[in-house]
């Protein structure tokens, strides 16, 4: 495991709940019996920072902005290829960006016992439904951060043995959506592909559509896997959740990957 990735992801999480909401705890009892009023009031944040962090509600407007894109509706998608007009400007390529993988499916039989993670696993299922329905090439997307199984290689396997669609591009040299981007324009670019549809959760295209637009490719947004709709017993999402915690976790992290360009 690569130590700047590592170093880079604990600074990072220093940041992000839970972490954060430990950090003033442990201020708070560090400096407690120096300074008691400076101990509670660190207290008070942590608790108060747990509840509004946790609250679906406040994900939610965290994860808001970061969603451009409207979903694609499938028919009106069917129409507009018979079009005369069609080759010359739709989309020619479907990318699918990687979202993590895990090592603890040994089930699958593949290197290490790794296999693509939840959030990944939803962005290939509607690629390759995107791709079957259009019949437009596949391109994945995603490297090795923590220097292991390459997330792309994955990506392909679970897309060509579970859903029977066949990948023409691996990409898995990138560690970061930027690096998806650049690499990804490359090997499109050899193959004369300048217009893509591009999939990956709704969180994170607005990120995703920046950095392939830099990188010289006509992007039509593909947004899947809206995680982060309210539950239906917690509205109107005051209560806190773990899934609330994770929400506001996800976007702060997309918001700080935003803010440095990654």
């Amino acid at each position: 495991m690569p130590f700047d990735w590592l170093a880079r992801n604990l600074l990072v999480n220093l940041f992000l709940p839970p972490v954060n909401v430990l950090v003033l705890a442990v201020a708070a009892f560090v400096v407690w019996r120096r300074c008691p009023r400076v101990g509670k009031t660190l207290a008070v944040a942590a608790a108060l920072a747990l509840w509004v962090q946790a609250m679906p509600w406040f994900g939610r407007q965290l994860a808001d902005p970061l969603e451009v894109g409207a979903v694609l509706e499938l028919p009106p998608l069917d129409a507009a290829r018979q079009l005369p007009s069609a080759a010359a400007t739709l989309p020619q390529a479907v990318v699918i960006l990687g979202g993590g993988a895990t090592r603890h499916a040994p089930e699958f039989g593949r290197e290490s016992g790794a296999d693509v993670n939840d959030a990944t696993l939803a962005r290939v299922r509607y690629g390759v439904l995107l791709a079957r329905r259009t019949q437009l090439p596949v391109l994945v997307s995603g490297g090795s951060p923590t220097g292991e199984v390459v997330e792309a290689r994955m990506m392909a396997q679970v897309a060509t043995d579970e859903f029977g669609v066949p990948v023409r591009w691996i990409e898995g040299q990138s560690l970061n959506t930027a690096q998806n981007a650049t690499f990804s324009a490359r090997m499109l670019a050899n193959a004369g592909v300048s217009r893509v549809y591009l999939v990956t959760s709704a969180w994170h295209m607005r990120r995703a559509r920046d950095q392939f637009e830099r990188a010289g490719l006509t992007v039509v947004p593909a947004p899947c896997c809206n995680a982060n709709a309210f539950e239906s017993d917690v509205m109107p999402g005051w209560w806190p959740t773990v899934g609330g915690l994770r929400t506001t976790h996800q976007a702060l992290r997309e918001w700080m990957a935003l803010a440095v360009g990654h």
